[in-house]
């Protein structure tokens, strides 16, 4: 290298550390949470404010003895330059002490995804005009591929960097979102939304692309995101669905009333959704709440007509003792296996849904208060033969006769 040449570096680091230099792939160890790899991480990612020795110390060396501190990262920037040099990499400082501030090499160019991201967040913020502000956006927005170095996703140090980052993203996101719905260009705007839910599916982007598929009109693909977050947020996460995602329900079955289609086409699509979400054609329907709202009121209004009694049972998941159970993976375990209790015990005209990590609503037709009793026997027996003896249930039931319109308040 030349007098006065500097070396220009690659280095991404979303999705994981991948240095290159003139087209090659480097390697400078295969621990890539080795201390002199974080070392030169943090001065990389610090840009030009450069990052003060005392802090370096002070998170590389958190829990560790003090007292040769010195000598510990002397000789880590030792080990460090050693690896450099042994990777191939032209013979440079790389990492520059200054008055106790650590800097990146004046004689190194670090050209990193994570720096243009965020110059590009800083010039969106500074830019007064929309369309020039959203042509950063969207240079960030492509940048941002995944979630800064997984590979250290424990260390402290990066938790506060990733959430900084995770939060500039979330600003592109709904800069560009917004901009692409004034403009009603619903393609770019799924794209964006997609991209968003799929990295962080518990942030509630696909609220935003499930919007997105309306303004295209594909109801169809709509629903089928809507109805696999609503099983996601009720089956992993543990929660019921926010409002905001129940609005995209409402809105849904506002525009299909209002969309024309043919009679065969509907049908298909009827059936399609049915084996998708039924399974067992010969088991109690296993739906989303709002689904279960829905089925609530149908059953309500046939109920009056009728004279047919229709219960609400709630199932909750206890401990032997009766207690609420804290342990997350014990809980998850032992609600697949009511879901399948229930799923054996019902009669095919009954419904339920997962409410939340422990609890599961049931609709039982044509029941009274002490047939409900004998259901529920039937479901805990079937419960304890799947899960053992120690599991138990609380249980509740109300007749829809008691609860015109309660319900309704939830949707």
């Amino acid at each position: 290298m030349g007098l006065g040449t500097k070396a220009t570096i690659q280095v991404n680091m979303f999705g994981g550390l991948a240095i290159t230099y003139e087209g090659k792939n480097i390697s400078i160890g295969k621990n890539k949470t080795a201390k002199y790899i974080q070392l030169l991480e943090m001065v990389w990612l610090s840009g030009s404010s450069g990052i003060q020795k005392d802090q370096l110390t002070s998170i590389l060396y958190d829990r560790e003895e003090q007292s040769n501190l010195s000598n510990s990262f002397n000789n880590l920037i030792y080990q460090m330059h050693k690896q450099l040099k042994k990777s191939g990499l032209p013979d440079l400082d790389y990492i520059v002490n200054k008055d106790g501030v650590f800097f990146t090499d004046d004689q190194v160019i670090i050209d990193s995804d994570v720096l243009r991201f965020t110059e590009n967040v800083e010039k969106a913020r500074e830019t007064e005009e929309e369309v020039e502000s959203v042509k950063y956006y969207k240079a960030a927005f492509d940048e941002y591929r995944a979630e800064i170095l997984p590979e250290l996703a424990t260390s402290e140090w990066l938790i506060v960097k990733s959430v900084k980052l995770q939060k500039m993203y979330a600003e592109a996101v709904v800069a560009l979102g917004t901009y692409y719905e004034k403009r009603k260009d619903f393609d770019a705007m799924y794209r964006v939304y997609k991209k968003a839910a799929e990295l962080y599916p518990d942030d509630e982007w696909q609220i935003g692309e499930i919007n997105a598929l309306i303004g295209m009109e594909s109801y169809k693909d709509a629903y089928a995101v809507y109805d696999e977050t609503v099983r996601y947020y009720t089956d992993e996460l543990g929660v019921t669905p926010s409002n905001d995602l129940l609005e995209c329900y409402d809105k849904m079955s506002r525009q299909i009333t209002n969309t024309p289609g043919k009679i065969l086409q509907i049908r298909d699509g009827i059936l399609e959704h049915r084996d998708a979400v039924a399974g067992d054609d010969h088991g109690a329907y296993d739906c989303s709440f709002p689904s279960f709202i829905d089925a609530y009121h149908i059953l309500s209004r046939n109920m009056q007509r009728s004279g047919q009694s229709v219960y609400m049972m709630l199932l909750n998941i206890v401990d032997y003792e009766g207690k609420r159970i804290t342990n997350a993976a014990k809980l998850e375990t032992r609600a697949k296996l009511l879901q399948e209790a229930i799923s054996l015990t019902l009669r095919q005209g009954d419904t339920y849904c997962k409410y939340s990590a422990s609890q599961f609503l049931l609709l039982l037709v044509g029941t009274n208060k002490e047939s409900c009793k004998t259901v529920y026997r039937r479901v805990l027996t079937k419960f304890k033969l799947l899960a053992g003896p120690r599991t138990e249930l609380e249980y509740s039931v109300v007749s829809l006769a008691d609860l015109p319109d309660r319900l309704a308040e939830a949707k």
